[in-house]
């Protein structure tokens, strides 16, 4: 048996209320003086010393009321004449067939056990073999909330199985009546959406397996799936301002190795120009003022204020020459400045996955109200309740009238 008003229980402390009043009752008395009453010897008086338990069962009947109310109003709620929960099992599975193999051992006995299974799609169609995944379209677990409002029911418990993926924190939350499982897959293949810079003659740079790849007309291999839009277009306006003119010219030959190895169009400039919107700035000198879409590479003594804490400003303790550098002394300047293009770029950013705390925080499950469980033996309480007090009227009444006939 359980309680919803467990706190309630502290009103049992009430029971020492009728006790305290009995004994205080039986002390309080008045003597009346008559006749000759000097010359009898009183007792009574005598064995009154101490407590006696006069009408003791009025008492009982008096502290059975008070425990009684106070189990009435902690809403007892009975669990014995509950049925076995959850006799039936409904699994609904998101069309996708990396989740359909690794979950297929379980999915198929489920249909085997004469448990319904259920695509989440529009049309919630019922699975009797897998062989159907190669006609349904993976649309996320968008319809989730609507599959689970037409098969769910009272006394069933489901089996949820779908990709992990952040699409599923953009949806509001999910509710679930009963109990529920979840199976959940991160697809860690490369089929999410990859940024890219559009260059010029239809080529698109990006990354591939931790490269930087090159895409174009002529290229056949199998390639990832590219997001919508570019986060750059076109030629890459770069400005190469060195006091140190032998730092100028490495830092050109290492453009120019990058532009060649990856077919990347740049415009470098060597003194400013107003006006014109750089995509990259390398330099020696002071920058005043930084703007936050524009990568810098600063060498030497060139920052000023906070401009460390800022992500897009690179600070080069030496210069980038070959007698104070060992990255140009090695040849690695040409890949440490396509690594900066990629983090600038975010090329090689991956989505992010749902942790579990997240995950579990976006499913609610809700109990509706059952066929009133507790109602087969709140009535019966409240019934002995009202026959109790009616006895202890009774009682205190048959009491009070025996003393006035005394």
């Amino acid at each position: 048996m359980n309680f919803l008003q467990p706190f309630m229980f502290w009103g049992a402390l009430a029971i020492a209320i009728p006790i305290f009043i009995h004994f205080w009752h039986q002390k309080k008395g008045k003597e009346l003086d008559w006749a000759a009453m000097q010359w009898l010897i009183d007792k009574s008086q005598q064995q009154s010393r101490g407590f006696r338990l006069d009408d003791l069962p009025l008492l009982i009947v008096r502290c059975l009321l008070i425990l009684l109310l106070t189990v009435l109003l902690s809403q007892p709620v009975i669990k014995w004449f509950k049925q076995i929960e959850h006799a039936e099992r409904i699994h609904l599975v998101q069309p996708s067939a990396s989740l359909v193999n690794n979950y297929r051992f379980e999915i198929e006995s489920a249909i085997k056990k004469g448990e319904k299974v259920f695509w989440i799609n529009p049309e919630s169609e019922e699975i009797k073999d897998l062989s159907s995944i190669s006609n349904q379209q993976n649309n996320g677990i968008l319809y989730l909330q609507d599959v689970i409002n037409k098969v769910s029911k009272t006394g069933v418990k489901l089996d949820l199985y779908f990709l992990s993926d952040l699409k599923l924190l953009d949806l509001p939350k999910i509710y679930i009546p009963e109990s529920y499982t979840l199976h959940t897959l991160t697809d860690s293949s490369q089929n999410y959406p990859h940024k890219y810079l559009d260059l010029e003659d239809g080529k698109k740079l990006f990354v591939n397996k931790g490269q930087l790849t090159v895409s174009g007309p002529g290229v056949s291999d199998n390639l990832p799936k590219l997001e919508s839009s570019p986060v750059h277009t076109g030629k890459l306006n770069i400005l190469v301002d060195y006091k140190n003119k032998a730092e100028q010219q490495t830092v050109e030959a290492a453009l120019g190795s990058l532009s060649t190895v990856y077919s990347l169009p740049i415009s470098i400039d060597l003194k400013s120009v107003s006006e014109k919107k750089y995509d990259l700035i390398l330099t020696d000198q002071i920058v005043s003022k930084i703007n936050p879409e524009i990568l810098y590479v600063l060498s030497g003594k060139s920052m000023t204020g906070n401009q460390n804490l800022l992500s897009n400003v690179i600070q080069l303790q030496d210069s980038l020459r070959i007698q104070t550098s060992e990255m140009v002394n090695s040849g690695q300047l040409p890949e440490f400045l396509g690594e900066l293009l990629i983090s600038h770029y975010k090329l090689n950013e991956s989505p992010k996955l749902v942790s579990p705390r997240q995950l579990n925080a976006q499913f609610v499950q809700t109990k509706p109200l059952k066929v009133n469980q507790e109602g087969s033996l709140r009535p019966w309480l409240l019934i002995l309740f009202i026959a109790l007090l009616i006895l202890e009227r009774w009682m205190a009444l048959k009491k009070t009238i025996q003393k006035s006939y005394v």
